[in-house]
């Protein structure tokens, strides 16, 4: 088993691996958005933020997002118009 700061490490260091290799995130699902989270302190610009949203059908779906993304939408508002403002 990995201890939860090393895993946390890595985490962090796969993100930024993968925002350095010009990878992109996937959209989310559309919908309205229900809560919001930042998973992994210190704040920085690479740590990963997360949005939940609930959609047409009622489910309830959690996709990571770039901190743009996440700072532009409020939880109520409609993903992904939100990121378009």
């Amino acid at each position: 088993m990995i201890p939860r700061t090393r895993a946390t490490a890595v985490a962090v260091a796969a993100s930024a691996l993968a925002l350095l290799a010009g990878c992109s995130l996937p959209d989310g699902p559309a919908g309205v958005v229900v809560a919001r989270a930042e998973r992994t302190p210190p704040a920085t610009a690479t740590r990963p933020y997360f949005l939940t949203v609930r959609t047409a059908d009622g489910d309830r779906k959690d996709f990571q997002v770039y901190i743009d993304d996440y700072d532009r939408c409020a939880i109520g508002e409609r993903y992904p118009a939100c990121t378009k403002s």
